[in-house]
């Protein structure tokens, strides 16, 4: 009995000798793989000591610390069972539900990068294939757009009688067959110009470049500019670009038409040169009145004060200001040169007149008789004379309105506007004579009415529903009826003021349209009224 249990302990110590021996073994193996020697050893213990399983085991994720208690609850197990069990039994019990539920998801994971790797190939490859074929398709059409301009042009050549030697070996092949196929026609001058027309359109369609990815090389655009559409253009140089003497130049013969802002801006500017170290020169407010009525909208004004070195205090200030030390006295000297001599202009010069005379007919506005408050006992017999002269006025749905404006209409001069109603048989005199009721001998002595031959016709007496207007003749035409004058069923007078030309009754060298029609049954034609 107790040699059987010695020789029992002596077997039992072999087999754990040699056991020990075979797990030192597979644990250098799985080291000589490049796995940690204890995760090594818990996967061996893990998977029952087969080396295969434990190396998946490792590579899966697992044989980390927590396969610890999975070893315990194996090394218990194996004590319970019995000695003879065999050893795939004694493995499967070993691993444990825990071991393969986690195997499992290590596998699911490992199958679903390998498919979502997979996807991304073959999305890529669709990808490539796009691009090979859409790049394809570009090539195609490019050749074709090249095949149609190749075809236009030798068809402008041909229609030219130029000879072209051939492009190409099918180019020449074509047009042999055509040749022997049909006859060819002489082309008009009409389809000369399409095709050089198709050409042209052809050449600016093609001017640009379409990608359909957003690259930095595809998606470069060759854009269309003035020098390639229109090679022989020069474009003029900018005004600010240009020297100061010619911006002078140029602005001031811009704003010579206008006379307040020509005249505002010479004292301006000589007061700057008289007084340079005065601010109060120097310093323009856009926001005044006169400023803005005269200067500010007037071409070229402003332009003018930037030219001689005036800017804005501020972005969007409403003053302009000319410092101390930008103060050019030859820009003065030249700034003010140009204005004096545009004072010299036939333009200044008509503008300069037209504006005295605006202002004459604003003041004998305010004499006007309805708004008068008061005048004197002279003044008073002269209108009640006029106005006994003239004759009953029709009633109302009688007669033709007759209006006179003082002046332009636009103006809209105060009291400047008088309105009455005449009979077609009426004459002129009789208008003239209600037009000196309402504002006395001022007008009509100045239209030379009662001076004869010898009066000065400053202004005269003008036609406005014709046009030209055509001025009237008091004197000559002054016992003609308002049906012969053509004021007849309706007339639209008005004082203006006299061309050097009617002031010195030259009528030949009256610039007058004297063939249009006349107006109303009866009335004279414009020859008449000269």
């Amino acid at each position: 009995m107790v040699f059987k249990k010695l020789t029992d302990l002596t077997s039992r110590a072999t087999n754990t000798l040699i056991h020990g021996n075979e797990t030192a073994g597979k644990i250098h193996q799985l080291e000589s793989m490049g796995f940690d020697a204890q995760r090594a050893k818990h996967a061996l213990n893990a998977t029952g000591g087969n080396v295969e399983r434990a190396a998946e085991l490792l590579l899966l994720g697992g044989g980390n610390d927590n396969d610890v208690v999975m070893h315990d609850a194996t090394t218990a197990h194996r004590a319970a069972a019995s000695n003879n069990q065999q050893s795939t039994q004694y493995t499967a019990a070993a691993e444990g539900t825990h071991v393969r539920a986690h195997n499992n998801d290590q596998m699911k994971r490992a199958i679903q990068e390998s498919l979502d790797v997979n996807q991304f190939e073959q999305t890529k490859q669709v990808k490539d294939a796009e691009m090979i074929s859409f790049r394809d398709m570009e090539k195609k059409k490019a050749m074709n757009k090249k095949k149609e301009k190749t075809e236009v042009i030798d068809l402008i050549s041909d229609d030219e009688g130029e000879d072209k030697k051939p492009s190409s070996k099918k180019k020449k092949e074509n047009k042999v067959h055509a040749a022997t196929t049909q006859k060819k026609q002489p082309k008009s001058a009409a389809a000369i110009n399409a095709g050089k027309a198709a050409t042209s359109r052809f050449n600016n369609n093609n001017t640009t470049t379409k990608t359909p990815f957003n690259t930095n090389v595809n998606n470069q655009k060759t854009k269309t500019t003035l020098d390639h559409t229109h090679p022989n253009l020069k474009i003029p140089t900018k005004m600010s670009n240009k020297s100061k003497e010619e911006q002078i130049m140029r602005c001031a013969n811009r704003v010579k038409s206008h006379v307040m802002a020509v005249d505002t801006l010479l004292r301006v500017l000589t007061s700057v040169k008289t007084h340079p170290d005065n601010p109060k020169f120097r310093v323009i407010d856009r926001t005044n009145v006169n400023y803005v009525k005269y200067v500010r909208d007037a071409p070229g004004a402003e332009d003018l004060l930037h030219a001689m070195n005036y800017h804005s205090m501020l972005p969007g200030a409403n003053k302009l200001r000319l410092e101390r030390h930008r103060v050019d006295d030859i820009l003065l000297y030249l700034g003010i040169s140009s204005l004096e001599q545009m004072k010299l202009t036939n333009e200044y010069i008509e503008n300069k007149k037209q504006l005295a005379f605006h202002k004459e007919m604003a003041r004998i506005g305010k004499m006007n008789g309805s708004i008068m408050s008061s005048m004197s006992e002279y003044e008073t017999n002269v209108r009640l004379e006029y106005m006994s002269k003239c004759p009953t006025e029709p009633p109302i749905g009688r007669g033709a309105i007759m209006s006179i404006y003082l002046g332009n209409e636009n103006e809209k001069i105060q009291g400047g506007y008088v309105t009455r109603r005449f009979d077609g048989d009426d004459i002129l005199n009789d208008v003239l004579n209600w037009l000196g009721g309402c504002y006395g001998n001022e007008i009509l002595d100045k239209m030379g009415r009662n001076g004869g031959n010898n009066a000065k016709r400053e202004w005269c007496f003008c036609d406005l529903n014709r046009y030209p207007m055509l001025p009237l003749d008091i004197e000559k035409h002054g016992r003609k009826t308002l049906q012969f004058l053509g004021l007849f069923p309706s007339g639209k007078l008005g004082v203006r003021l006299s061309s050097d030309a009617w002031r010195d009754r030259k009528e030949d060298a009256l610039e007058f349209d004297i063939h249009g029609s006349a107006r109303g049954l009866g009335a004279a034609s414009r020859s008449m009224l000269h």
